[in-house]
């Protein structure tokens, strides 16, 4: 944990976020969200809203603009918002009253924040495959872990004939299996390298690092699926 982070008011955990519980720092951002009216889109198992706003902010509880769809259950909620550096931000909340155009919450005690990395990863769907060349030779059927719009780890029972000292490979074709809000997804990507190679001795398998060299159009589908199943795994990690 850099001492940058720590003065800031904002620690890092393991899991890719940095979080605080500086009540000036909460109360700053609410403060932003409120006055910039950045959209918020509200999350509790099995429901998403569209784009929605803080309407206010009292000494107990925020005024959230009700979303049209709302379910009608008092129950606790995620608020998820991209700040102005783009990055994922979240709070959760417990829905304390409910009115003809807004939701009353109480206030957040802790802010999450996806840390500043080039790439955030996210965990695929269990049964998410690749295959790809190298040398010409397919090397198929890997096992996908995670994917980030930068690269992915595969693994295999199989130690495969790579280097990972940058093994360039080719034709590389991701199917990820439909989870609870994304579909099937399959994702072709002409070129990358095998940059790092591991062997778990306690599960016996190879995970092959791999970074991805794509064009355009590429990276924005690869982009597309990433930020879905962000918002998805947020969602789904909400303990009700």
């Amino acid at each position: 944990m850099s001492t940058a982070t720590i003065q800031s008011g904002w620690q890092s955990d393991e899991s890719g976020y940095d979080i605080t519980s500086s009540p000036e720092i909460i109360q700053q951002t609410l403060t932003m969200l409120k006055s910039k009216r950045m959209f918020l889109i509200l999350l509790h198992k099995g429901y998403q809203s569209g784009s929605t706003v803080l309407v206010n902010r009292t000494d107990r509880h925020l005024l959230i603009d009700k979303p049209v769809d709302w379910p009608g259950k008092e129950t606790v909620i995620r608020v998820v918002f991209r700040d102005p550096a783009k990055l994922w931000n979240h709070f959760t909340v417990k829905v304390v009253g409910v009115k003809e155009d807004l939701l009353y919450t109480t206030l957040p005690l802790k802010l999450f924040r996806l840390q500043r990395r080039a790439h955030f990863r996210v965990e695929t769907p269990r049964d998410s495959r690749v295959s790809f060349l190298h040398k010409g030779i397919p090397c198929a059927e890997l096992e996908v872990f995670d994917i980030s719009a930068g690269g992915m780890q595969a693994c295999s029972p199989h130690r495969l004939p790579l280097t990972g000292e940058r093994d360039p490979i080719t034709n590389i074709t991701i199917d990820l299996p439909a989870s609870m809000d994304v579909g099937d997804t399959t994702l072709s990507i002409r070129k990358g390298e095998v940059v790092r190679i591991a062997h778990n001795e306690e599960k016996n398998y190879y995970c092959y690092g791999i970074t991805f060299s794509y064009t355009q159009n590429e990276e924005e589908l690869l982009l597309r699926y990433v930020r879905q199943r962000e918002l998805e795994l947020l969602r789904s990690g909400l303990s009700i």
